[in-house]
């Protein structure tokens, strides 16, 4: 007699769902009447996984969460209808970056872009439920990291924050891991972390039958070992070695811009009288500049690059303040960068120029640099772009590069560097304290997509200098002491990066790949076993 087929796949636990018909014989022919129960605890694996997930983007603080949020999620759906749990996800997703982004901006923008992010991201859960059914084997498990890692990269070539949202840069603490971005950039630590989510299910509805799971379940842990074993290597085996250069960095808090920064939005021209005063409140602090910036060149530093927007002044003082500039770098023979925020006589846009001066110890002015990518809101409204190309010079101890803050964010424009063969990228940035550590992380993943040294001086943040393996050197925070500084020595030679030579083929290649499995689930009929574990009727 033929055993039923509920004997041949073993007695069932609470959460017990289909085998696919290709790894139990005999699971093709159950009818719908004998279903499996769903996993009654996924509403559970719903909520837990939805809180993860704020810790799991912009908030790191939590890196196991960006690990741990895709799992129970992707439980959640795999366990539900499509009709109910598609729409249920996308609310969970965008619930939870709202909460995660809600005081990135001020509100209600941040919650805002929050749940914008979280609706594009939860495409990929949507993607996993309704392709990786029809699939078997190891294309079932890639369909989700490919789509994560395709809705990372779309969104931030389309969206108003590059690549601020992705969760990729949950990995730039851990340095083994993070040395992956020398191959594939930003998109494959987003590729990595999001690729545990559908072996671990796959894990969950297959066990105890190893042997379904071996195939994904070692490539998955044989890559995963891989990138450790190179990060590791790379780190142990290949420091960074050679000559350094001596940099400082002059940061600050905002907070003593305060007298001075009131009537800044009314001159748009002002008056006479208004432009003097503002013209009377700034000139202190930028005397304070230049004192430090004296200091830090007697303490040794050959490179002194000023914040983001550290002098703010009026158009026509411009030429002045870049004559002192020029002068204090003959006298020091160092490289001078200023940051400048120059306030047009104007009443139409642009009203405001956002500007870096690279000084060299001759007195020349070797670059003059407007920020390419406007932070959104009142920046990118008063602001208008520079040209998107950045500016390199060859220096007795290095090349240099420079860009400015939300530059950074955008791995394409920072390219350039490597494409140069910079040693150094100057970034002055300038940010607020609910973003300041998550935007500093970003910087060290630039260094190692390029492999060169950042140094990145910071008002209302975290100033850092970086090496090529992300390795901060040297750190300061704007909000902890008055008149925040450093000074350091910072490796002067860049390394050769696979990123830097291919840029994001990596991002491209999953694009590709998860359009090749799409085109392969639609033109096979879907797998019984497959469907009814992705959908499993309730008891």
């Amino acid at each position: 007699m033929t055993p039923p087929v509920a004997d041949a796949i073993g007695t069932p636990g609470p959460s017990a769902v289909f085998r696919s018909p290709d790894v139990v014989a005999g699971v093709a022919r159950i009818r719908p009447s004998d279903a499996r129960p769903l996993d009654r605890r996924s509403w559970l694996w719903l909520i837990l996984g939805a809180a993860l997930l704020s810790f799991g983007t912009i908030h790191t603080d939590l890196p196991l969460a960006a690990w741990l949020a895709p799992v129970l999620l992707l439980r959640f759906v795999r366990m539900q209808r499509a009709l109910v749990g598609l729409p249920v996800i996308a609310l969970a997703s965008g619930a939870a970056l709202a909460l995660a982004w809600r005081d990135f901006f001020p509100f209600p923008f941040g919650p805002v872009v929050g749940l914008a992010y979280g609706l594009v991201f939860s495409l990929a859960y949507a993607a996993d439920r309704l392709i990786a059914p029809r699939l078997t084997g190891l294309a079932r498990t890639l369909v989700f990291p490919l789509a994560v890692t395709t809705v990372d990269f779309a969104a931030a070539r389309l969206g108003i924050v590059a690549t601020y949202a992705s969760p990729g840069y949950v990995l730039a603490g851990d340095l083994p891991l993070l040395q992956l971005a020398s191959v594939t950039g930003i998109w494959g630590l987003t590729f990595l972390v999001h690729w545990l989510a559908p072996v671990a299910n796959a894990v969950w509805e297959e066990a105890p039958d190893w042997r379904a799971l071996r195939v994904g379940v070692g490539l998955f842990a044989g890559a995963l070992l891989a990138v450790v074993l190179f990060g590791s290597a790379r780190l142990a085996f290949f420091p960074p070695a050679g000559p350094t250069v001596r940099v400082a960095a002059l940061a600050d808090s905002r907070e003593r811009y305060r007298p001075v920064e009131p009537p800044f939005f009314l001159l748009t021209p002002g008056t006479d009288a208004q432009r003097a005063s503002f013209r009377a409140g700034a000139a202190p602090l930028l005397d304070d500049l230049f004192v430090r910036t004296r200091q830090q060149a007697r303490a040794g530093a050959k490179v002194v690059s000023w914040f983001e927007d550290a002098a703010i002044l009026l158009k026509e003082d411009e030429p002045a303040a870049i004559e002192r500039g020029r002068a204090l770098a003959r006298e020091e023979g160092i490289y001078l960068q200023l940051g400048l925020l120059l306030i047009l006589p104007s009443d139409r846009f642009p009203f405001q120029e956002n500007r870096a001066v690279l000084i060299d110890p001759a007195g020349e002015v070797v670059w003059t640099y407007d920020k390419s990518h406007l932070t959104p809101g009142p920046e990118a409204a008063f602001t208008a772009p520079g040209s998107g190309i950045v500016p390199t010079v060859q220096t007795p101890f290095a090349r240099l590069a420079g860009v400015i803050c939300f530059d950074m964010d955008y791995p394409w424009l920072v390219r350039q560097t490597a494409q140069a063969r910079a040693d150094l990228l100057l970034a002055p940035s300038l940010d607020w304290p609910e973003a300041m550590r998550s935007h500093a992380r970003m910087a060290t993943v630039r260094a190692v997509e390029n492999g060169v040294s950042v140094l990145r001086p910071t008002g209302d943040g975290l100033s850092l200098a970086v090496d090529h393996q992300g390795r901060v050197l040297a750190a300061v925070d704007s909000f902890a002491t008055e008149q925040p500084a450093f000074v350091t020595a910072l490796p002067s030679r860049r390394v050769f990066t696979v990123y830097a030579a291919v840029g994001d083929a990596f991002a491209y290649l999953c694009v590709a790949g998860l359009a090749a499995l799409t085109a392969t689930a639609l033109l096979r009929r879907p797998i019984p076993g497959a469907a009814r574990a992705a959908a499993p009727q309730a008891a």
